[in-house]
């Protein structure tokens, strides 16, 4: 890849993660605040679950083209990020299996929706970065990988929801997601390990 080929990617690449960034944003405030109006503890829950999406889109847009040294630290952190939210995730499926929520039909359907099509737009979005192995864009692709894969499963939980009062669809789609999160930051750090962060590389040559 060309110097100038790199840099055009970059530019390309900050542009849509600002906005990313700002629309998973606006969804997490939205969301979380229309549950708490509704006191349901699925909005609750599934607004507040989008701060994991906030935190990696917001970090990939503050660190990235700050050169080698905070991108490498992005790396990282989104790495952790990614593992806690495994984390996180296989607790609350340990939740839901000793004391399990109310099934709300209407907030299924809402969050459902939310989730799809911020998934999907957000993997059309990044699919032309799918293939970098710098850090900070490995793990935003990683995470709307991730996000894409299991929209569609929520949405099939939701049906099974609304045929019959049931928990195990959404362990189900839990048990994947806790996969998906903890297999995406063990590549973020293996690839951290094995390679530098070549835009970075290529900033710092252009400043010195």
């Amino acid at each position: 890849m060309s110097q100038t080929h790199a840099a055009h990617e970059a530019r390309i690449y900050h542009r849509t993660i600002m906005g990313i960034a700002a629309l998973v944003l606006a969804i997490c405030l939205g969301e979380t605040l229309y549950g708490l109006m509704l006191d349901s503890r699925f909005l609750l829950r599934d607004g507040l679950e989008w701060g994991y999406d906030v935190a990696i889109y917001v970090t990939a847009a503050l660190a990235f083209g700050r050169g080698l040294r905070a991108e490498r630290f992005a790396g990282f952190a989104l790495a952790f990020v990614l593992l806690g939210a495994g984390c996180v995730t296989i607790w609350q499926i340990w939740r839901a299996y000793v004391d399990p929520p109310q099934v709300e039909p209407f907030a299924i359907t809402l969050s459902g929706t939310l989730i799809i099509l911020e998934a999907w737009i957000l993997l059309g979005l990044l699919w032309r970065f799918r293939r970098s192995h710098h850090p900070v864009i490995e793990a935003t692709w990683l995470s709307a990988r991730n996000d894409a894969v299991t929209s569609t499963l929520y949405a099939l939980a939701m049906m099974a929801a609304r045929l019959e009062p049931m928990t195990w669809p959404q362990m189900a789609v839990d048990s994947i997601s806790a996969i998906l999160c903890l297999q995406a930051g063990g590549r973020i750090l293996r690839d951290l390990t094995r390679s530098p962060t070549p835009f970075a590389i290529e900033e710092e040559g252009k400043q010195a």
